[in-house]
């Protein structure tokens, strides 16, 4: 990558000479002011200077800064990059140097943590520890109180996953899969049962973008409410019906509606390419209208990419295209709804190819 960087320079001095460094020297003004407006961009760059300045000199305040800047940069700049409906995990981590022999945390006030953290030799197990750390307190709000125990480790032990990826190191993945996500999820076969759904829901896409999302307003809706062992079964049930979604077999028939007291929502998935191409897009409107009658709050349609048709037909790929395009259109003109967000993601189908997908969400309003 940085040799492709060193050629594009290169090139770019060669062909148009003074204006070519010109050009060089804007683009780096610019990005030296993006990264001045952005504290983790900042962040990331100040550990660069830290860890330097602490092999140099070997003083334990350079260590100290380098930890410090270096778990908040990685963590956050991650942290943006994974989506949570049209959100992000909120940033909620402040990281403060309490000397220790191993690290760990504790929560001591709202948008603050208080870390112990290792020496800079352990810094994978730093990034884990604050990844945990994020991840409890930013996610799952308002019903951890109701999640059995085998439910809540697998959401957050797949969460940390999620992060500790869009971070990018392999040896950080290394570490959090032997100590951590393997030795935690072989501890029963209940949290491995779990683990199992919540991970194919995730490899289609839809825990981030779906499951979470409708748990954060569950968490709304019963706000103030004590526990109570039908609010987990309600929960429970929502993994059940997301997973046989995620697993669901070209052809196979799965309920595409979930309606409890507290949770009403319905899917409708494009996914068969002869059935959009002969049929067009009103049977997607009907399953809408059906949606809509049965006055369900939450419709989520999830739109697979052809990609693979691109190569064997481009022109029905294009039709298929287009297709999708009107439904998004004739869905608005005809329906009272508020849409709430849309998201291009890539995933993993089950035959562990990676898609392109499209999830769009609805909120029906419904005139009393």
């Amino acid at each position: 990558m940085k040799l492709d960087w060193i050629k594009f320079i290169i090139e770019l001095v060669i062909k148009y000479g003074v204006w070519g460094i010109i050009s060089i020297l804007i683009g780096i003004i610019l990005y030296l002011l993006r990264v001045s407006l952005d504290e983790d961009l900042s962040a990331r760059w100040r550990s660069h200077f830290y860890k330097a300045a602490y092999k140099i000199s070997g003083k334990s305040g350079a260590e100290k800064k380098y930890i410090e800047n270096d778990i908040s940069s990685s963590i956050n700049l991650a942290r943006r990059k994974m989506p949570f409906g049209k959100e992000h995990l909120p940033k909620a981590i402040k990281v403060e140097w309490f000397e220790g022999v191993e690290g760990e945390t504790s929560h001591i006030k709202e948008n603050e943590i208080v870390v112990r953290l290792d020496p800079s030799e352990l810094q994978e197990r730093n990034i884990i520890l604050l990844a945990n750390a994020l991840v409890k307190q930013t996610s799952l709000i308002g019903i951890r109180y109701i999640l059995k125990e085998p439910l809540e480790i697998s959401m957050d032990l797949n969460l940390v996953k999620n992060l500790l990826t869009e971070i990018g190191n392999r040896r950080i993945l290394d570490w959090f899969f032997r100590n951590e996500y393997r030795p935690i999820i072989n501890k029963s076969d209940e949290i491995r049962e779990w683990n199992e759904k919540i991970v194919e829901i995730d490899e289609r896409g839809l825990f981030t973008r779906l499951l979470l999302v409708e748990l954060d307003e569950y968490s709304k809706r019963i706000l103030g409410k004590p526990p109570h062992l039908v609010k987990f079964f309600e929960i429970a049930g929502l993994v059940d019906f997301l997973y046989k979604i995620a697993t669901k077999a070209l052809g196979q028939d799965v309920p595409l509606d979930y309606i409890k007291w507290h949770i009403k929502i319905g899917v409708i998935i494009v996914g068969e390419t002869s059935k959009i191409l002969d049929d067009g897009v009103d049977p997607y409107l009907k399953a809408f209208t059906y949606i809509m009658n049965r006055q369900l709050t939450s419709i989520y349609i999830i739109q697979f990419d052809k990609a693979l048709l691109g190569h064997r037909d481009p022109e029905a790929y294009e039709e298929f295209i287009k297709f999708t395009q009107e439904l998004e259109k004739r869905i608005q003109e005809k329906f009272k709804i508020n849409k709430d967000f849309e998201l291009l993601y890539k995933c993993r189908d089950l035959l562990g190819n990676t898609r392109k997908a499209k999830i769009f969400h609805y909120i029906p309003v419904y005139v009393s």
